[in-house]
């Protein structure tokens, strides 16, 4: 994706984990996640505008939510998420709406394993 998401709909989360360190494996680190704690125990990784989160249990984020929609979004797909989901376990399912309908796809990731496919609505 070389432009960005104007909405993200997230169909599915069953047991998705990243392991934290593939998320800041880019070589330029200003594109690197901030990390957020929150009040609540849970932790927000945000780029720009994307944001993951949930809980981190032995290095691993324990996704409960993704939302990869506005200002830099198709760049963090490319050089953040996209690369970390492939170490993923657990399961993904996405639709994108990009660049104001220009293209819609299912995003659907499994065991780290990666899809992308058109879809229409």
């Amino acid at each position: 994706m070389s432009y960005n998401c104007d909405r993200w709909i997230t169909k599915k989360i069953k047991d998705f984990k990243i392991p934290i360190m593939s998320l800041f494996k880019h070589e330029r680190d200003d594109w690197h996640p901030e990390r957020i704690d929150n009040n609540d125990g849970t932790v927000t990784f945000e780029i720009i505008e994307t944001e993951l989160r949930g809980n981190i249990e032995n290095g691993w984020l324990v996704v409960s939510s993704i939302d990869c929609s506005g200002e830099g979004s198709g760049i963090a797909m490319d050089w953040i998420l996209e690369p970390a989901f492939q170490n993923s376990t657990g399961e993904l399912v996405a639709s994108c709406v990009w660049e104001g309908g220009d293209t819609i796809n299912k995003l659907t990731v499994k065991d780290g394993k990666v899809s992308w496919v058109d879809i229409d609505i």
